[in-house]
C-alpha cells in the first residue's frame, strides 16, 4: 500500500456513487484494508491492467462488518482511467487475487455482475406547500406547492444530501426552519414519519422497496396548516363500508398532461427569475424575464393589484413596454422590452418606491378576468367547485379588490377552460377517445350514440364498460347491480348514470357507467342494452334502483326475469306523502328489514288495521321487491337502501363540473388506481376470509351462554333462546331465521350450534364469496394507463357537436332538492340565537348575556 501511494502521492477522498459504470468486459476485484477506527478503510481496485488506491469515508449508518461492507462498496464503479502501474501490477496481482480484510478474513470477489446490482429510487421532493385536512375526513392532502423529481443511488444517497437539495429549493429564504416526511404505507389510518435520521430515511428505502419510487414532503414553520400534520389514530376509524372513501382525489388530474406538474423532461432553467402569480410574490424586479410580452402584462396586472396601485401605459408595442404610475406626482416607472431572442421579455429598468398614497377598496381596472382565472385556479382545484359570491368575498380578503360578481362569474368560467379546455372541445375527441380505450383494453364495451340533424352529428350518449369491471365483477363479486344517475354540473347537464357492484369485502365494485341526454325510458333502455353486452346475465342476478323516470319499463324489457329490488327509503319517503305519522314509518321499515315472511306479514296486518289505504298504495305503487322477507338466496346480498349508488355518487365528488371528455377519462384513471390499491391491500390479508367476513364471525361468537343446542343428528339441531326456537341445519347452511341463507354468513343460531360441535374451522360455514380469492380474482384484471390526448392518434371523420341543449325556463338548479325524510340544515341568526329567520329581518331583542358585536362562528 505505501509504494502505490509513493508511486501515486495522491490520495483520493472520494464521495461513494461519483465514479462511472465499468466497461462490461473488465472484471473488478477489491481489496480492503481497515485504516484507523475512524470509519475509514482503504480501496484497492484491479481491473485488466489497471491499478488505483482509493480512501473512503464509511456513513455513520453503515455497520462496521464485512457483510454490510462489502455490499455497500457495490456502488463503488470505477472508470477505465485509472492509474497505468504495470511495474507494480506484475508482482502484486497475487496478492488482490481474492480480496482480504485486515484481520485476514476472506470477503467475496465482487465482480461486474455485483456491481451492476443498483439500487435505484426515484424521490419525488414536494415543497413549497403545505397540509390541508380533507372535507369531512381526517386525511390530509399537500396543496400550493411545487414538485421536483430526484433519482439517487440507495447505496450513495444519504439524508445530507437530502437536506442539501431542500435548503437549495428554500434558496430565497434565510435559515428556513422545515420538516421533512414520508407517508407510512403500512400504518391502517394516513399517517406521517418525520425524517430526522439516517436510520429513519434507510427505513423508508426498505419500506418502499418494491415500488422504488416515494413522495416526500416538505413543510416549513410558517406555512400555515403545515403544523400537526401527524394525526394520531383516534381522529377516525376507517372501515372498508360501502362509503368507500380510500380515492379521494381533491384534484384528479386528466387527459390534459400540459397540466401535471411532474414533468420530469422539462428542464429547469435557472438563468432568470421566474414570476408567480401568488400574493406573496410582490417584488419585480430589474433583470425578472417573462416568456412573453402577455405574460410580463399579466404579472404587471398582479403586481399593481397586490401593492395597490394603478399605472396607465405611456408605450407599448411588441417590442416594448413603459409605464408610470396612474398618479402622476410619482414616481414610479418600469421599462422592458425585448431579448435578442425576439419572444422573451425583461424588465431592464424599474423606479422601486411609491410617493403617493393608494388604495383598492374602490375596485381597480386592472383586476380582470384572465386575472381573475389565474389567481383561482389553484383554489378551485384545492376546494372544489365554489361559488362566484364565495370567490368574490376571498378575493375582497386577500387581495383587498372589490369586483363585481358577474365579472367573477366570467373569471371562474375561464379558469374551468384553462384547466380543462373548452366545454364544445372535449366532444370533438369522443371517438378517438373510444378507439384509444378499446385499442388499450380489449374485451372492453365502449359504445357511443348520436343525434343526427341535418348534416351534423350531435353527442348524445357515451357508455363505457373496461373489460377489467366487466370480468372482474363475473368471477369475484356477487350478482348485485345497483342502478342510479346523478346529474352533471356543466354547461350542458346531462346526467351521469352508473352500475355499482359490490365485492365480498362490502366495498363499491363500479362495472359500467355512462353519460345520458336526460332519465328517460328511452335512454335507460340504451344503457341497459350495453350493460347486457358486458355482462350477460349471470345467475341470481339482483338489480336494486331507485325507481328513476323510466327505469322500471327499461328494467321490464331488457332484464325481466331478474329479481328487481327497490330502495326502501325512496319508498319510505313516497310513502309520507300518503300516510304521515311514526307508526306507519317504524312499522314499514320494520317489514322491510325482517327476513321472516311470516313477521312480514304481521307487520303489513298491523298497518292495514290502522290504514287500508296505505296498504292499498303499497300494492299499486310498489309492487318491486322491497322486503329482505323476499329476497332471493343466490345472490347473498341484503341490502334494503341503494347506499352503493349513492356512494358511487360520493366517490366521483366534483369531478361532475367537468366538461364530458375529462368527466369520462378522470372515472377510468379512478378506476385504475382503485384496482391497483384493492390488489395490493388483498395481498396483505393473511387466512381465507375478507377482513368484514372474520369480524362478523368475531361478533356472533361471543355472548352464546343464553342459547341451548337440541342436537338430532351430527349437523342438524334445534337452537333455543328465550321462549324462541330455528331449526339449522350445517351441511346445506341453512337457518329458519333465513339471515344465513340470504347474507351467506352464519346466522347467531348456527354460530351457537357451531361453537356446541366445538368446530374450530369457522371458515367453511361462510360463502366463498367472502373469501380473500375473490378479492383477488375480482381485481385480477388490470385497467391499462392512457397518454395524454395529445399523443392519441389522430383520426379524420365526421365532425362531433355539443348535444342539443333542452333546457327548460329559468335558471339551472345545481343543488338537489331534499326530500321530506332527509335532515335540513336550520339557519341560526347570529343576533339573537333563534332559529327561523336572518338576521337582517330579526326583530327580536338582543339577549342580554350577549355581546351585540360578537358573530357567530
Amino acid at each position: 500500500m505505501d509504494r502505490v501511494r509513493g508511486k501515486r502521492e495522491e490520495v483520493r477522498q472520494l464521495n461513494l456513487g461519483h465514479l462511472e459504470r465499468v466497461n462490461e468486459e473488465r472484471s473488478v476485484l477489491l481489496k480492503l484494508q481497515w485504516r484507523s477506527i475512524d470509519s475509514k478503510f482503504s480501496l484497492t481496485v484491479c481491473y485488466c491492467r489497471e491499478f488505483m488506491v482509493i480512501d473512503v469515508i464509511l456513513p455513520s449508518a453503515i455497520q462496521r462488518t464485512p457483510s454490510t461492507i462489502v455490499p455497500y462498496c457495490r456502488s463503488l464503479l470505477v472508470t477505465s482511467k485509472a492509474l497505468q502501474m504495470d511495474n507494480i501490477l506484475d508482482t502484486r496481482v497475487d496478492d488482490i487475487s481474492k480480496p482480504v480484510w485486515e484481520n485476514m478474513v476472506e470477503s467475496p470477489i465482487i465482480d461486474y455482475a455485483s456491481t451492476s446490482i443498483m439500487c435505484k429510487y426515484k424521490l419525488k421532493l414536494k415543497y413549497g406547500g403545505f397540509f390541508r385536512l380533507v372535507k369531512n375526513t381526517c386525511r390530509r392532502i399537500y396543496c400550493f406547492g411545487s414538485q421536483k423529481c430526484i433519482y439517487i443511488d440507495t447505496w450513495s444517497y444519504n439524508l445530507s444530501q437530502l437536506i442539501e437539495e431542500v435548503i437549495r429549493r428554500y434558496s430565497s429564504k434565510n435559515n428556513p426552519e422545515f420538516s421533512i416526511s414520508y407517508v407510512d404505507k403500512c400504518a391502517r389510518d394516513q399517517s406521517f414519519i418525520e425524517l430526522d435520521s439516517d436510520e429513519k430515511f434507510m427505513s423508508m428505502l426498505s419500506m418502499y422497496k418494491e415500488e422504488k419510487e416515494v413522495t416526500i414532503y416538505v413543510t416549513t414553520v410558517n406555512n400555515h396548516g403545515s403544523t400537526n400534520i401527524f394525526p394520531s389514530n383516534h381522529l377516525c376509524d376507517n372501515t372498508d363500508e360501502p362509503h368507500d372513501d380510500s380515492d379521494y382525489c381533491p384534484s384528479e388530474e386528466t387527459y390534459y398532461s400540459h397540466l401535471s406538474s411532474d414533468n420530469e423532461d422539462e428542464p429547469i432553467n435557472d438563468d432568470y427569475e421566474a414570476y408567480s402569480f401568488t400574493k406573496n410574490s410582490l417584488s419585480m424586479k430589474e433583470g425578472t424575464r417573462f416568456v412573453n410580452a402577455v405574460e410580463f402584462k399579466r404579472a404587471l396586472n398582479h403586481y399593481a393589484i397586490t401593492n395597490e396601485f394603478d399605472y396607465f401605459i405611456q408605450k407599448s408595442d411588441q417590442t416594448r413596454f413603459t409605464g408610470r404610475c396612474e398618479n402622476l406626482d410619482c414616481r414610479w416607472r418600469i421599462y422592458a422590452s425585448i431579448m435578442q431572442d425576439g419572444i422573451t421579455f425583461e424588465v431592464r429598468k424599474i423606479t422601486e418606491g411609491h410617493t403617493c398614497t393608494r388604495t383598492n377598496k374602490g375596485g381597480n381596472k386592472r383586476a380582470t378576468q384572465g386575472w381573475i382565472a389565474n389567481i383561482i385556479v389553484d383554489k378551485l382545484k384545492s376546494d372544489g367547485d365554489v361559488s362566484p359570491g364565495e370567490l368574490r368575498k376571498w378575493i375582497m380578503k386577500t387581495y383587498n379588490v372589490e369586483i363585481p360578481y358577474l365579472k367573477v362569474f366570467r373569471g371562474k368560467q375561464q379558469a374551468y377552460t384553462d384547466m380543462y379546455g373548452k366545454w364544445e372541445d372535449s366532444f370533438m375527441k369522443m371517438d378517438v377517445f373510444k378507439d384509444e380505450l378499446l385499442n388499450r383494453n380489449h374485451g372492453s364495451i365502449v359504445e357511443i350514440d348520436f343525434d343526427i340533424v341535418g348534416e351534423k352529428k350531435h353527442f348524445k350518449r357515451f357508455f363505457i364498460s373496461l373489460a377489467a369491471c366487466s370480468r372482474g365483477f363475473l368471477v369475484g363479486c356477487r350478482p348485485y347491480i345497483s342502478l342510479d344517475a346523478c346529474h352533471l354540473k356543466g354547461k350542458f347537464n346531462g346526467v351521469l348514470a352508473a352500475a355499482t357492484g359490490v365485492d365480498g369485502n362490502n366495498s363499491i365494485f363500479p362495472v359500467a357507467y355512462c353519460v345520458l341526454e336526460s332519465e328517460n325510458t328511452q335512454s335507460w333502455t340504451w344503457f341497459l342494452d350495453s350493460l347486457k353486452k358486458a355482462i350477460g346475465t349471470p345467475s341470481g342476478l339482483v338489480i336494486s334502483s331507485d325507481m328513476q323516470k323510466g327505469l322500471e319499463a327499461a328494467i321490464m324489457q331488457v332484464y325481466p326475469n331478474v329479481e328487481h329490488r327497490e330502495c326502501i327509503r325512496h319508498l319510505s319517503s313516497n310513502f309520507k306523502k300518503h300516510s304521515r305519522g311514526e307508526f306507519f314509518s317504524k312499522k314499514l321499515w320494520s317489514a322491510a328489514r325482517t327476513y321472516l315472511p311470516t313477521l312480514h306479514d304481521i307487520f303489513i296486518k298491523e298497518i292495514s288495521d290502522v290504514s287500508q289505504a296505505a296498504i292499498t298504495y303499497l300494492n299499486n305503487n310498489h309492487k318491486k321487491i322491497w322486503s329482505r322477507s323476499k329476497f332471493g338466496t343466490i345472490c347473498k346480498c341484503d341490502y334494503v337502501t341503494n347506499n352503493i349508488s349513492e356512494s358511487f355518487n360520493s366517490w366521483i365528488g366534483a369531478l361532475r363540473y367537468q366538461p364530458v371528455l375529462n368527466l369520462l377519462d378522470a372515472i377510468r384513471g379512478k378506476l385504475m388506481t382503485r384496482f391497483d390499491k384493492k390488489r395490493m391491500l388483498a395481498k396483505k390479508w393473511n387466512g381465507v376470509l375478507v377482513p368484514i367476513a372474520k369480524n362478523h364471525i368475531d361478533d356472533i361468537s361471543k355472548n352464546l351462554g343464553e342459547y341451548e343446542v337440541f342436537r338430532s343428528g351430527d349437523n342438524h339441531a334445534e337452537v333455543k333462546c328465550k321462549g324462541k326456537r330455528w331449526e339449522v341445519n350445517l351441511d346445506e347452511r341453512k337457518c329458519s331465521c333465513r339471515v344465513w341463507q340470504v347474507t351467506g354468513l352464519p346466522c347467531v343460531h348456527a354460530a351457537a350450534f357451531i361453537g356446541f360441535t366445538r368446530d374450530a374451522n369457522w371458515d367453511k360455514y361462510v360463502d366463498p364469496c367472502y373469501t380473500v380469492e375473490k378479492i383477488k380474482a375480482a381485481y385480477a384484471f388490470e385497467i391499462a394507463p392512457m397518454p395524454g390526448a395529445d399523443q392519441w392518434m389522430q383520426k379524420e371523420g365526421e365532425k362531433i357537436y355539443p348535444p342539443i341543449i333542452r333546457r327548460p325556463t329559468g335558471r339551472p338548479k345545481k343543488k338537489r332538492i331534499k326530500s321530506a325524510g332527509e335532515s335540513k340544515r336550520r339557519h341560526k341568526c347570529p343576533r339573537c340565537g333563534e332559529y327561523g329567520h336572518r338576521e337582517k329581518t330579526c326583530k327580536n331583542p338582543i339577549p342580554q348575556d350577549s355581546d351585540p358585536n360578537q358573530t357567530s362562528t
